[in-house]
């Protein structure tokens, strides 16, 4: 009896849980419309989150209560696009291709450090210890948040201390540009073909020096030795008109610093 008593109690005590689950799924079910169901069937199911919605049901109801744009899907691309536009009898907006690229070199060899940092792995946590463990305000802090929340593992860390893309994997969600702390995740035109590897745009030449030996240093290197005039300097920073550019990669061999990348 001392066995079969609390074992009966616990069964019952669960059947009456299942019981009022039961009744709380019938009393709030809330039916959806068939628009909303069309739609969803045609999204990838990823539910990652990045159109700003909870996950590929959130935005199949937006979209079909007209509050979402059909292009709202990154994951989706133009495939998925056009499939919604088809549902609604709408014609499919223009969408451009994207890819990510990573604006920063600063190598745990390359990134001057304030302080040996022993902890949890997290940028977020990371940035807020006296403002990071890299000199540099603008570098990347090597903790792989954008690892652990990449819904695609399309990226990894890299014995370098920096993250690796996977472009195969790289769906473009763009979760990774979301979470950074130091946004150096950016999403650019599928034809972009070099990159400035550097966000230190607000830092001088000589300040760059002093927090990181692959930092853009301003030099103008990059834009002397373009044979195409693709490169130019504004405001004191590269601008590349993607183009122009023909990957020849003068830029990426006579750049002192190594912070022009081809990403072709």
């Amino acid at each position: 009896m001392n066995i079969i008593l609390p074992a009966l109690t616990l069964g019952l005590i669960g059947a009456g849980i299942g019981t009022l689950l039961s009744l709380a799924n019938k009393v709030f079910y809330v039916e959806t419309s068939e628009l909303q169901q069309r739609i969803r069937a045609v999204l990838p199911g990823a539910n990652c989150g990045a159109c700003g919605y909870p996950g590929c049901d959130g935005l199949a109801e937006a979209i079909s209560k007209g509050s979402a744009s059909i292009n709202s899907c990154p994951v989706g691309g133009e495939s998925t696009t056009r499939e919604i536009a088809s549902i609604l009898g709408v014609e499919a907006p223009p969408l451009q291709e994207t890819k990510l690229a990573l604006l920063c070199s600063g190598t745990k060899d390359k990134a001057i450090r304030k302080f040996d940092y022993i902890g949890i792995k997290d940028c977020n946590i990371r940035s807020i210890i006296w403002g990071g463990d890299i000199s540099c305000p603008y570098g990347c802090l090597g903790g792989g948040t954008c690892v652990e929340s990449c819904p695609f593992s399309a990226l990894s860390m890299g014995e370098d201390g920096l993250p690796i893309i996977d472009h195969l994997k790289c769906k473009t969600c763009g979760v990774c540009v979301q979470v950074c702390p130091r946004h150096l995740f950016v999403l650019v035109p599928k034809n972009t073909k070099i990159i400035v590897g550097c966000s230190a745009k607000e830092l001088t030449g000589r300040d760059t020096r002093k927090v990181c030996n692959a930092g853009c240093i301003k030099c103008g290197m990059c834009a002397r030795v373009c044979p195409v005039g693709a490169i130019k300097m504004e405001n004191n920073w590269p601008t590349i008109d993607q183009d122009k550019c023909i990957a020849c990669g003068a830029c990426v061999e006579k750049c002192p610093v190594h912070v022009m990348q081809l990403i072709v």
